[in-house]
């Protein structure tokens, strides 16, 4: 212990001796830990640490899984029917339940407010481990119209609105013109169901109760989730839901063909396809921790020419090789240390940046800290990136040859060409790890750019959007909904700064989206294979809002009522493959029915531009638009086109809104430009990371170039000197130096360009309207990495040319 303590001492006396040198050393390994701390922080929250839920491996989501080539989506809702059927057949579950959102306007205690609720089936308690701090969760008998007028409140809603009155159970609250009975609340360690399952976040639950009929099997709008029982996997849970699911089909072929269905971990739900990604930004932040090695150890290496002298000198007295390499990694160990110090630092202020902006793609962002797991991973970070730049430099520099070595130390010199092939090979390295940092960021930066630019089918420039529904015991009739929404969006229109105003059922690129089958007069298919399209129920201001282009026919009008004739409007992508050589206008469709809802014929009289729905990479569905005065909705968004920073307009809107109904409440109050940011806002903080650790890694290689090159300069001063003195020139000199740093520079682009081509394929998930091994990306940033490095080389060339050859004559 003696020894270890006497050379840690040794080792900080020498650092205090090269302040400079340790400023150097420490920033760089501190960049390279705090940009792995930082991500690693991020894998820790989001692939690791455990869900806020009892036993979460055990839980699965059920989906159905649509068959038919028309399908747009990964994933589609089910019926609660064949939720019930496989709750009665299944033997891999414990118990499965079906959820959805709700949003209900809550008063009669306090100020009337909107608040999200969760409305679940029989069983969502039991499967979650659910249970209530006071009161009961729900009975089956509760589940049945007529008889679901409960509720069960989450802990945080209680304690907000209800001041945590623990005699709240038994008391009734009005929920959108309704009373409903309290009949429980959850404790407090009871997580609710993320955003990325049901959104917004429920904060009180009520029964989904619906009725179990074969005429509602195809009303698909609920999720499923479902607990597995022991033992029992996500793949077997799958294979028999499929079976099921081809059981249904066959038995029930109006309403089940080609519905499927798949079993998805609620892990993996809710990380989605974040997890590839996070791995790969892990690999790059490695990559500049490499880099930043690489750097420290040119460095120590370079430092060694100093010390060279000492190091020989120490052997010869007896010093054992051992002594000597033990020596110098307590050096490089302290080293590693200060800077991890620094990083972790550093990953405190960076952990934050990533958590404000990732929280917008995934709730799993909200909780991003430095816990003991990371302080565990920086330490451990650091031992081994002391191990990676000490060991080499220590083990070269511990083996001087002592008679040559003494010889050349009597004339100041001392570097061995082993060494300075380990030099130039460090840098190759760097400059190739950096380059590949640069590729990616710069194909993302692309993505990104391609992506803003996508023709989206509207103009997101100061528009507004808000979400409002209408409660069915105020507003029981179609004719009621109607009359509403005409008086608001008049309402709306007669403020100053409004240039139009209208209302969707479905707004592009929110998480909304109302999938339905269309049957075609002149494409006729069997039932249960009508082809799927989105449908939007909109009033007349709506295209003109949106500024969607009209691109034949005419537009939705005040004209299209209850009573006239059904008219449609339908996208071009719906006329170009439905008819390709025909003129769509004048033909006819309609939505399948029933006996409870008969469907009539509409006449398509208008063809419109394609919308961006689900995503700006994501080409446009089929799509139809009907009128709302003909197909009236209680849940609309109210779309308001401004002059001006559409924001400010927010108070003046719900103020036009409450004059026509003062218990109404406005929700999900957005502008389109930030939901167009949001739709790509995964990509963008990528991008980011990879553009800051690119950097990062840019100027570490440019100090590693410029130190080398330093270095190089400084020892063939002798020979740059007899050089001049026999007549060569500035421009000779600068040749000979930046020759030297250029031919290195070369060879780690080529060595990165084709480590860009093999890794960036990796990429190809994230990106969009640039290929992985984009020739111009790949071309412009060698030329930037080349001018970078040539920079390097020529600062200390032209330091250089300034010798005096007296002097340089002179110097050993």
């Amino acid at each position: 212990m003696s020894t270890f303590f006497r050379d840690l001492r040794y080792s900080v006396r020498m650092l205090v001796k090269s302040p400079s040198f340790t400023v150097v050393a420490v920033l760089s390994i501190a960049l390279g830990i705090g940009a792995n701390t930082t991500v690693f922080s991020v894998i820790n929250a989001v692939l690791l640490r455990s869900l806020p839920y009892k036993d979460p491996n055990s839980l699965v989501l059920l989906w159905g899984d649509t068959k038919a080539e028309t399908n747009r989506r990964k994933h589609n809702q089910v019926s609660a029917t064949d939720v019930a059927d496989f709750r009665s057949q299944a033997s891999v579950f414990e118990d499965v339940a079906t959820y959805s959102n709700w949003n209900a306007i809550m008063s009669g205690d306090g100020e009337a407010e909107r608040v999200p609720a969760i409305q679940v089936g029989d069983g969502f308690f039991k499967i979650m481990k659910g249970k209530p701090l006071l009161g009961r969760v729900f009975t089956p008998e509760e589940q049945v119209d007529g008889k679901d007028f409960v509720i069960v409140l989450g802990y945080g809603l209680w304690q907000r609105r209800f001041g945590g009155d623990p005699s709240i159970v038994g008391k009734t609250v009005s929920l959108s013109g309704r009373p409903y009975n309290i009949v429980g609340v959850m404790d407090a360690d009871f997580e609710p169901l993320p955003s990325t399952l049901v959104s917004p976040v429920g904060q009180f639950y009520r029964p989904v109760a619906e009725a179990y009929v074969d005429a509602d099997r195809d009303s698909r709008h609920l999720r499923a989730i479902a607990r597995l029982k022991p033992g029992v996997t996500v793949e077997q849970a799958r294979t028999e839901a499929s079976l099921i699911a081809q059981r249904l089909e066959q038995a029930h072929p109006l309403t089940n063909k080609n519905q499927g269905a798949d079993v998805v971990s609620v892990n993996d739900e809710i990380v989605g396809d974040i997890r590839p990604t996070l791995l790969m930004i892990f690999g790059a932040v490695i990559f500049v921790l490499l880099v930043a090695c690489a750097n420290v150890a040119n460095l120590l290496l370079a430092r060694s020419t100093v010390r060279f002298k000492e190091i020989t000198i120490r052997s010869a007295i007896g010093a054992a090789r051992s002594q000597l390499i033990r020596q110098l990694l307590t050096e490089s160990m302290v080293l590693a240390l200060l800077g991890g110090g620094l990083g972790l630092l550093l990953a405190f202020w960076g952990t934050g940046l990533v958590e404000s902006a990732g929280s917008k793609i995934n709730p799993m962002f909200h909780d991003i800290h430095v816990d003991m797991r990371c302080l565990a991973f920086t330490f451990g970070m650091s031992i081994v990136t002391g191990l990676i730049f000490g060991l080499v430099p220590a083990l070269q520099i511990s083996k001087p040859n002592l008679a040559e070595s003494l010889k050349e130390a009597g004339r100041g010199s001392g570097p061995s060409a082993s060494r300075n092939r380990l030099r130039n090979m460090l840098v190759v390295a760097e400059i190739a790890m950096t380059l590949v940092l640069l590729v990616c960021a710069g194909l993302l930066i692309r993505t990104v750019l391609r992506l803003r630019n996508v023709d989206t089918g509207f103009s997101a420039r100061n528009v507004l959007a808000m979400n409002i529904g209408l409660p069915g015991t105020k507003y029981p009739k179609p004719e009621n909904q109607i009359a509403f929404f005409k008086d608001v969006t008049e309402r709306i229109k007669s403020l100053p700064g409004v240039k139009a105003v209208g209302t969707t059922s479905v707004l592009p690129l929110s998480d909304n989206f109302d999938g339905r089958g269309l049957a075609v007069e002149d494409h006729p298919k069997p039932p249960g294979e009508e082809i799927t399209v989105d449908l939007y129920i909109a009033s007349p201001g709506y295209l003109p809002s949106m500024e969607i282009p009209l691109i034949k026919g005419r537009a939705i009008t005040e004209q299209d009522t209850p009573d006239s004739p059904k008219v449609a409007l339908i996208n071009n992508t719906m006329s170009s493959q439905l008819w390709p050589n025909d003129d769509p206008l004048g033909k006819r469709i309609k939505f399948p029915g029933n006996e409870k809802n008969p469907q009539q014929w509409r006449t398509i009289v208008g063809v419109v531009k394609d919308v961006s729905q689900y995503a700006l990479d994501k080409k446009p569905p089929m799509q139809i638009y009907l009128p709302l005065g003909q197909q009236p909705t209680s849940f609309n968004t109210i779309v308001v086109r401004t002059d001006s920073e559409p924001t400010t307009m927010i108070s003046a809107v719900r103020r036009e809104i409450l004059a026509v109904d003062k218990d109404q409440a406005v929700f999900n109050v957005t502008t389109l430009e930030q939901l167009m940011g949001d739709s790509i806002a995964i990509r963008k903080l990528f991008m980011f990371l990879l553009l800051v650790f690119a950097a990062v890694a840019l100027t570490l290689a440019a100090v590693g170039i410029y130190g080398v090159m330093s270095y190089v300069a400084a020892q063939r001063t002798h020979e740059i000197g007899i050089r001049m003195a026999l007549g060569a020139q500035a421009s000779d000199v600068l040749k000979l130096i930046i020759g030297n740093g250029m031919m290195l520079a070369l060879v780690g682009v080529s060595a990165g360009l084709a480590g860009s081509f093999a890794l960036t394929r990796l990429l190809a998930g994230l990106l969009f309207g640039v290929s992985a091994t984009d020739a111009a990306t790949f071309l412009v940033v060698s030329i930037g990495l080349i001018m970078v490095a040539l920079l390097a080389c020529y600062i200390p060339a032209r330091r250089a040319t300034k010798v005096d050859p007296l002097v340089a004559l002179r110097y050993e």
